[in-house]
């Protein structure tokens, strides 16, 4: 996986699911401002969650290493 870049205005994020089982970390916009990080399993979501709405990043996050 990838590291990720967290924008500034991400807002507070949440776990969701894609139409292919797939578990995101969406911070729910859509268009322009919408990202999604995808994880490997729902545990791995939450970590990233987690870490992004409480501010534990240096504004990149590498899902990989959690």
């Amino acid at each position: 996986m990838a590291i990720h870049k967290i924008p500034q205005n991400a807002g507070k994020v949440r776990v969701a699911v894609t139409s292919g089982n797939t578990w995101v970390v969406w911070n729910g916009k859509q268009g322009r401002y919408e990202f999604k990080i995808p994880c490997k399993d729902r545990k791995q979501a939450e970590l990233v969650a987690r870490m992004i709405n409480s501010g534990q990043h240096n504004g990149e996050i590498d899902p990989k290493m959690m």
